[in-house]
């Protein structure tokens, strides 16, 4: 597999289909475990073990394909017996998704790392020293290049920092019935909040359990046939898992058909602004009030930077 976990549990796509894959060559030992979490899914609906890292659900579309897979699994199958080191890279099916920042990063010496099929910032090197972008020495120990990690976190802390985080999973869901679809399946009654409110809640298991943490926008009314609904954002590895919860939610919550999710995670890049100096920042970008009475906590807003036109949600 991808990443040298088995692929076990119920498909994303298709209901009461479950898998059990991708042993990476250690089903032997596996076994066991693996037929037993299987057992408990089919008869119980679920694992008396988080599993979430084993789930279908964490895998993308375009990993099935023979491209991808003629690549990486050659690499992974390659990996199985070699020491795990925590900064070892994924070299091959590479630069597979950008965010629309990759160019400007990589000029300023950023290093990438595979993000859940994105390229995905690791650290920015000093080129203008001489400096490679690089993996460095593999280590269980802080990396040859933490220094450059502890000086982006103290900029965080007491100044502001840009980070681009276009990997993050988002799912618009429109249709007359999407409020009543979503107060099913978060625990806040999204629906009742206002035009231009983001709000951060978790969709639960029947059982009250964790399935995925995430944030709803009530996206604004604005201008130039912007469309309504909600914009609904989670974390990368639970981009399918999230899809298939909101799509059978639509099924049983709205069968007649009026609601619907669309996945925009490549129509949207998303760039984080944060540290305490960060309104000092956007405040002189824009023309919109950003001062915290007028763009309070959780607001939503369309404002202008430069010439573009960006939703700013604050949270």
């Amino acid at each position: 597999t991808p990443d040298l976990a088995p692929i076990v549990g119920e498909a994303p796509e298709l209901k009461n289909y479950y898998i059990a894959a991708g042993m990476n060559s250690i089903g032997i030992l596996t076994g066991g475990g693996i037929g037993r979490n299987l057992a408990q899914n089919i008869v119980d609906g679920h694992p008396d073990v988080d599993v979430t890292a084993m789930l279908p659900a964490r895998l993308h579309p375009y990993q099935a394909t023979p491209a991808y897979r003629g690549a990486r699994v050659v690499e992974s199958l390659g990996k199985v017996y070699k020491c795990h080191y925590p900064n070892r890279p994924t070299d091959t099916a590479r630069n597979v998704k950008r965010s629309p920042l990759h160019e400007r990063l990589a000029v300023r010496g950023a290093y990438f790392r595979d993000v859940s099929g994105w390229e995905g910032v690791d650290y920015f090197a000093d080129i203008a020293s001489g400096e490679k972008p690089e993996a460095g020495e593999l280590t269980w120990r802080r990396p040859s290049w933490f220094h450059r990690w502890a000086a982006e976190h103290q900029a965080c802390r007491t100044a502001c920092a840009l980070i681009d985080m276009s990997f993050m999973s988002k799912f618009l869901v429109q249709g007359r019935d999407a409020s009543v679809v979503l107060d099913r399946l978060v625990t806040s009654r999204v629906g009742d909040a206002p035009s231009g409110v983001i709000t951060y809640t978790q969709m639960l298991s029947d059982r009250g359990t964790m399935e995925a943490d995430l944030t709803v926008t009530k996206i604004p009314d604005g201008a130039g046939g912007t469309p309504g609904g909600f914009l609904v954002v989670a974390t990368d590895t639970a981009h399918r898992h999230v899809e298939s919860l909101l799509r059978r939610g639509i099924e049983k919550e709205a069968p007649s058909g009026c609601a619907f999710a669309t996945d925009v995670t490549g129509a949207y890049a998303q760039i984080n602004l944060q540290g305490p100096k960060s309104r000092q920042l956007l405040s002189a970008l824009t023309s919109v009030d950003v001062s915290d009475s007028a763009f309070p906590f959780r607001a939503a807003r369309y404002i202008d930077i430069g010439c573009a036109r960006v939703l700013a949600t604050r949270i």
